[in-house]
């Protein structure tokens, strides 16, 4: 049996030295499908992508990474970044990447996920700025975007005026450079479609953003000028980096804290623009951050009565509200670490220019009003004794609204895993840079409990389940009364070989009060053939809403190739989902740094092409076309300024990535 280990070792190292990137992008793949299965995901899916862009750039060394750089590997958990850890303590610096194996609870399929992101090296020695900065590595990517059809804002009327003031393509230059450990610099022009094109003006982008991350440099662990964002504690207080919900990784649903961190996507909301550095002192970590900003938002005369968040200026109306109100941010975080012990206080100040007015409903009652400023505190944990970790975090806000997360994560074995964690966000509770884990989009009005679970019960089967139990004890929108809720999903996993696996995914939820449930099946049939991928898809669901019953179903099919310079992908499905509460969200794979989950409602077919050529080292291109064709006898697709004449919608995408030796 350990031959048969070493020797399945020794070809999965051979393997992925082969086909790195491609290997790693499909595994990818696999793991974002299952992080976002509803529109409303939390999860800025261009940054995670960027991120990891970057990591395969830049390998972590496993000899000389924190607790912080190891915790940003997908599929580790806080175990196994602990015991990577003990591993270095115990036995010193790792020799080759073959100790993985003898790492407890890593077995061959958590190491072939991760190989592709860690390297080993065995010198420390500390590289001069003129040596880093000659090992630093350019990137210029150039994306194109343009749904083909005409869309009813881009037509004229009899004046011969459109109601979308731009043309009907997105477009984003973006340039990066990094350095193996201690420079990252970045600049992206982004500009939407139907948003103004003005080349003399030099109004080319609508959204530009820029960022410098100094690592260690003087005294310094981090700098970080420009656009970044910030993650500290589980997020009660600030959380703009990327949150893992509810997923069938039932063991990865809090929060990693990540400090400061450069910004790189094109997502115009949730990030700051200013200054910030952090600095260690023994085992004391302080980290300071301003912020100042040009917003969107919704004006009542001088005062704001809502933020507008998805960055699209296509009409006269849009641009009205374009960077109309300023927004200045203070920020604060003292981190204690030492052993299995770390506490944490974070603070954070904001200064808006008019006063905050939203509109009269029950579900504002305790939005901020009337004030132009607002500050949130909280205090962090987390503990590991032996094999459990517990966590949280309390929070309190300018006005006496409560805030608290706690969790404990045990592993008792290396084939049992159990994560609890209670939550209690008051209505009162107002924080609007928090993103904590919760069924919510923000986090107030809200209790929970959740409960999941991860089982190997026999070898080459993987059991996940969970289940959340939520109440809003407010009104919502739309929802005038108190409101709870149940959830509960089951995921069942049979890896037969490394080239085959199938999956079984049961899923309810239930909106108790408000007389809505849907449930779901989904079948999954994974199958690798030297370079050749195929994925065979069956997903059925039922909907009730106010005792009315409804069904859907989709099957789809995907099939990779992989040709020497080439890389295709073949996307098709054919949905029926006639009622919204029935409705598909499948993943496809898409250009690079780009993440495509298309809503699939009513009853057609989807067609998707990915495509990628690699001219050399240095270039490669990027092409996906997808496109709807719907059978239920609809005329249009859409409505208002977004509307389709016609039953097919189709849209063309093309990304040119260069590196400058």
């Amino acid at each position: 049996m350990k031959k048969y280990a070493l020797f399945s070792l020794f070809v999965l190292f051979y393997l992925v030295g082969h086909s790195q990137e491609e290997e790693f992008q499909s595994q990818l793949a696999d793991y974002m499908e299952d992080l976002m299965e509803e529109e409303s995901s939390k999860i800025d899916f261009e940054e995670m992508l960027s991120d990891m862009e970057s990591k395969l750039t830049n390998k972590i060394n496993l000899n000389t990474a924190d607790k912080e750089q190891l915790s940003e590997l997908p599929y580790l958990t806080e175990f196994d970044v602990q015991n990577i850890i003990r591993h270095r303590e115990r036995y010193g610096n790792f020799q080759t990447l073959y100790e993985l194996k003898n790492i407890p609870d890593f077995d061959l399929q958590k190491i072939y996920r991760i190989l592709p992101l860690i390297t080993i090296e065995q010198e420390s020695r500390k590289r001069s700025w003129k040596e880093e900065l000659k090992s630093g590595k350019h990137f210029i990517y150039n994306q194109y975007q343009q749904v083909i059809e005409k869309k009813k804002g881009y037509l004229s009327d009899s004046l011969g005026k459109t109601k979308y003031v731009g043309i009907p393509c997105r477009y984003y230059l973006k340039y990066q450079f990094r350095t193996i450990e201690k420079i990252s610099f970045g600049w992206l022009g982004e500009r939407d479609a139907g948003e103004l094109f003005r080349a003399r003006r030099n109004e080319v982008f609508d959204f530009k953003s820029a960022h410098l991350q100094l690592e260690n440099a003087w005294r310094f662990k981090r700098i970080n000028i420009g656009d970044y964002k910030a993650n500290f504690g589980q997020g009660l207080v600030i959380g703009t980096s990327c949150l893992f919900g509810k997923s069938s990784n039932t063991l990865n649903t809090f929060q990693q804290q990540e400090g400061l961190k450069r910004y790189t996507s094109s997502n115009e909301s949730s990030f700051f623009r200013g200054a910030g550095a952090t600095f260690v002192v023994r085992n004391c970590e302080t980290t300071f951050f301003i912020s100042h900003k040009k917003i969107d938002a919704n004006l009542n005369g001088s005062r704001i009565t809502s933020m507008k968040t998805d960055g699209l200026h296509r009409t006269e109306s849009e641009l009205s509200k374009r960077r109309n109100a300023t927004e200045n941010i203070i920020g604060w975080n003292l981190t204690y670490s030492k052993k299995s012990l770390q506490l944490g206080c974070t603070f954070l100040a904001y200064h808006y220019s008019d006063s905050l007015a939203p509109t009269d409903k029950i579900y504002t009652h305790f939005k901020l009003k009337e004030t132009d400023r607002h500050f949130n505190i909280g205090i962090n944990y987390k503990y590991y004794f032996r094999r459990m970790s517990f966590f949280g975090e309390d929070a309190i806000d300018a006005n006496g609204g409560v805030a608290t997360l706690n969790g404990i994560s045990i592993m008792p074995t290396s084939r049992i895993g159990i994560l609890a964690i209670q939550r209690w966000y008051q209505p009162k509770y107002q924080a609007n840079y928090s993103n904590a884990f919760g069924e919510n989009s923000k986090t107030e009005n809200e209790k929970g409990w959740y409960l999941g679970a991860k089982l190997l019960p026999v070898k080459k089967i993987e059991l996940s389940i969970y289940s959340d139990v939520f109440i809003f004890p407010w009104a919502k929108y739309n929802i005038n009364y108190t409101s709870k809720g149940e959830e509960f999903m089951v995921h069942l996993q049979y890896n037969t070989n490394k080239r085959m696996n199938m999956q079984l995914k049961y899923k309810y939820k239930d909106y108790i009060d408000q007389g809505y449930n849907k449930q779901s099946i989904r079948y999954i049939n994974h199958l690798k053939i030297k370079r050749t991928e195929t994925q065979s898809l069956i997903e059925v669901n039922r909907a009730n809403a106010t005792s009315k019953e409804s069904y859907g179903w989709v099957v789809s099919e995907d099939i990779r190739f992989q040709r020497r310079k080439a890389t295709m992908n073949l996307h098709y499905a054919y949905f029926s989902a006639k009622e919204y509460n029935n409705r598909f969200y499948l993943y496809e794979r898409d250009i690079l740094n780009a993440f495509s989950m298309p809503q699939l409602y009513g009853e057609g077919h989807r067609i998707d092409f990915n495509f990628k050529w690699d001219f050399n080292t240095l270039v490669q291109l990027y092409i996906n076309y997808g496109m709807y064709v719907y059978t239920d006898g609809r005329t249009e697709i859409g409505s208002s300024n977004e509307q389709i004449k016609g039953n097919k919608s189709s849209m063309i995408k093309g990304l040119i990535r260069w590196r400058i030796p």
